[in-house]
């Protein structure tokens, strides 16, 4: 299953729970390396692919920017 992460904040969706936690920025490079490496070698390797996605924290910040342009004139 591949990971989702936003590299905006730093953190990775666990699935299992359906709960964004803080994932080092590193670690998850490390892991992106990795899934190219296998691909280079056109080895299937779908658990280290990393999706870039909105997380919990995204979409705090785009309600709180909506609500900013309705409150302002």
């Amino acid at each position: 299953m591949p990971a989702h992460y936003c590299t905006l904040h730093a953190r990775l969706l666990r699935a299992r729970k359906q709960e964004w936690i803080d994932f080092p920025r590193e670690k998850i490079e490390g892991i992106k390396s990795l899934y190219q490496l296998f691909q280079r070698r056109a080895i299937d390797t779908p658990e280290y692919l990393v999706i870039e996605t909105a997380c919990d924290q995204c979409d705090v910040q785009t309600f709180q920017e909506k609500l900013k342009k309705i409150d302002s004139p």
